[in-house]
């Protein structure tokens, strides 16, 4: 009776890994489609005109910037993800020429949300302190 007990445990313990694991690797696919696509973007804007909101992002990302987004806690990062589409709907936003990006960046924050319960409060939150730290900055 215990064997079973014990083979189930570790089989549902494996189970919640895989799936843990998956959940990284949407993250960090997410986090690579919103690098393409501000890379995609850059050739057309000037990325000094957000220097407050980078700023604000860049608080949140570990031993690098969002423009140069390395490492696996900032990757798999689900704050990071939140944070890198909101700086690109903020850059998206103030431009009048990306209408297919920002059907794109829709499809990605869509998928951000479907994650978990948390990305969306995760990002509106994000998004007032955002607007709060680069109104901050102008005074």
């Amino acid at each position: 009776m215990s064997y079973v007990n014990k083979h189930l445990a570790r089989t549902l313990e494996q189970q919640h890994k895989r799936s843990v694991r998956g959940l990284f690797l949407k993250i960090q696919d997410l986090n690579n489609d919103c690098t393409l696509l501000r890379k995609r973007l850059e050739p057309h804007i000037d990325l000094t005109v957000y220097t407050n909101a980078i700023d604000y992002v860049n608080q949140f990302v570990s031993h690098t910037t969002i423009l140069n987004l390395k490492f696996i806690t900032n990757t798999q990062n689900l704050e990071v993800v939140v944070l890198h589409s909101l700086l690109l709907a903020h850059i998206i936003e103030n431009e009048d020429t990306f209408s297919f990006e920002h059907t794109l960046l829709q499809g990605y924050i869509h998928e951000i949300f479907a994650l978990n319960d948390h990305a969306k409060t995760l990002y509106t939150n994000h998004q007032e302190k955002m607007l709060h730290y680069m109104e901050s900055q102008l005074t």
